[in-house]
């Protein structure tokens, strides 16, 4: 659902609502794009005016932002707020959430509590974490495409192990995946899986590619070699 407001300096601003179960892509005035999770509520200007660009969101986002060093570009939410030159990053606040996350792909942002804890600049691989509690601004190193599947439903993996592939797995599909004692970490998979509705399906097309065998019981997945 989408409501448009106009402000005294005549800023038109629109808000984006998607509803449950829905996703939805954006391209704003800049030519940035976003990516809408579900539940997620943006607010933006129809144009961006003056020498700065803001949103705000409520919920999930992924973001491509258009480069112009002369306008940097802010992501406000109730915890905190991301600032950013052009660049590809996550972002997650939403009510329910104890902590508000930010993990940058590629570029450079700069992460800040809006009660001014840390300030922090992000290179990529990175996510930072701010408690909402605390307070505390804690930064982790990610594999950081994984915390951004829901936007494109591609999990992406370089030279992983069976080790990292199901430890991926067990957390998209909320699994638990038991390996054989006697399976090797020597076969690797590089590529992309695409994120399917059952993990039956993702694990029939991995056996493409590695050398499995699974069973499936109840929430639990026994893999071995085949």
């Amino acid at each position: 659902s989408l409501s448009t407001r106009a402000t005294n300096e005549t800023v038109e601003y629109n808000t984006l609502v998607v509803s449950r179960g829905g996703e939805y892509i954006l391209t704003l005035s800049d030519g940035t794009k976003v990516w809408l999770n579900s539940e997620t509520e943006l607010k933006y200007p129809v144009r961006f005016t003056g020498n700065t660009r803001e949103v705000s969101v409520k919920g999930e986002a992924y973001f491509e932002v258009t480069k112009n060093r002369h306008k940097p570009f802010t992501v406000q939410s109730d915890a905190m707020r991301v600032r950013v030159l052009g660049t590809t990053f996550n972002f997650k606040s939403d009510k329910s959430c104890r902590v508000a996350e930010a993990t940058l792909i590629e570029g450079e942002i700069e992460v800040k509590g809006n009660k001014e804890e840390g300030q922090i600049i992000l290179a990529p691989g990175q996510r930072a974490e701010l408690n909402k509690k605390s307070g505390r601004l804690t930064v982790k190193q990610v594999d950081a495409k994984l915390d951004a599947v829901w936007h494109d439903n591609l999990i992406p993996f370089q030279k992983a192990d069976i080790f990292t592939i199901t430890k991926a797995l067990e957390r998209f599909y909320d699994v638990k995946i038991i390996l054989s004692p006697d399976i090797r970490a020597d076969k690797t998979y590089s590529g992309v899986l695409r994120r399917k509705s059952t993990i039956d399906s993702v694990l029939t097309s991995l056996q493409n590619s590695i050398p499995i065998d699974y069973k499936i019981v109840g929430s639990n997945i026994f893999i071995s070699p085949k």
